[in-house]
């Protein structure tokens, strides 16, 4: 059996402090890398619990509050990867579980909420049409963000296709389709609420989401330096509209992001035809958008399939 090492002089004592020391704070590290590690899915578990919270409130008869439920699980899955990000806590695991539970929260959230606020003490075909109309909608969430999920694995695409979406994102696509339940919810019953306009609605949007119209991505969006005052001026209005009006703010945003669409698809389709502004800047790419306008170039613009 080994004899067991006596520490008797003062610098073998001062040794074994030092090595206790170090692991102990070794281990330390370790705990707080995993516990911040933890702190982005700890939104992402949140925006989960809301998104199913506002489903029983609609099911109550009570959609305002599932309504403001939906905005902060729409916050906090804004939240959940910026953090990952700033942490350096970014994973595969954490990828799979928030697209899970954008499928949940942004595909079939507002579809049973529309539902059970809209259709659901109706009867007879009605509500059979409506219903069919949300699994519509869900599936089509589920499959535009399998879709995006395979993109992201994709290198051969070109460098300016990371400034768009290939059709409107999830969270987009929930603020839409919420839009009658927001309209009934501010205004009362109206022709918004009807069953047939709801249903006809909920399949566009569901159109729109697995389409492959370009939408702008804001993270890349680049603003021209004078245009920063009157942005600023715009959302404070818009906060202020948030705080008094929230109801009236969103649909304000539905519309301002249906009005986008066009000049995305014009940017994305001139963007195609024209490699040399792939990699310039936002001032670079307007003096050869400018020179393009002076001097036409009989090009064939491709098309987008949807």
């Amino acid at each position: 059996m080994a004899r067991r090492r006596r520490f008797t002089s003062p610098e073998d004592v001062a040794t074994l402090n030092e090595a206790v020391e170090h692991n102990s704070d070794d281990n330390d590290l370790g705990l707080r890398r995993r516990t911040i590690s933890l702190l982005p899915s700890l939104f992402t578990i949140s925006a989960l619990a809301a998104g199913l919270t506002a489903v029983h409130y609609s099911a109550d008869g009570r959609p305002a509050l599932a309504l403001a439920l939906v905005g902060i699980a729409a916050v906090l899955d804004a939240l959940d990867g910026r953090i990952a990000r700033m942490l350096g806590a970014s994973s595969k695991m954490g990828e799979q579980l928030d697209s899970l539970c954008d499928a949940v929260n942004f595909g079939v959230t507002p579809a049973l909420m529309t539902y059970f606020t809209l259709f659901g003490r109706g009867a007879g075909a009605a509500q059979d049409w409506t219903w069919m109309a949300c699994v519509i909608y869900s599936a089509a969430i589920v499959l535009r963000l399998a879709r995006f999920n395979t993109l992201l694995e994709d290198e051969d695409q070109p460098v300016f296709h990371k400034e768009f979406f290939v059709g409107v994102p999830a969270p987009a696509a929930a603020l839409l389709a919420l839009a009658p339940v927001v309209a009934h919810v501010k205004f009362g019953p109206g022709w918004w609420s009807l069953p047939i306009v709801t249903s006809l609605w909920l399949v566009l949007v569901a159109c729109l989401a697995f389409s492959k119209i370009p939408t702008l991505s804001m993270k890349t969006v680049r603003l021209r330096q004078r245009l920063i005052p009157a942005l600023l001026a715009v959302f404070v209005v818009m906060v202020a509209l948030l705080l008094t009006q929230p109801l009236i703010t969103v649909l304000i945003v539905d519309l301002v992001y249906l009005a986008h669409m066009p000049f995305a698809m014009s940017t994305y389709l001139w963007l195609s035809s024209t490699p040399a502004a792939w990699e310039a800047t936002g001032q670079e790419r307007r003096a050869i958008r400018n020179a393009g306008r002076r001097r036409p170039i009989q090009r064939r613009r491709p098309r987008i399939r949807l």
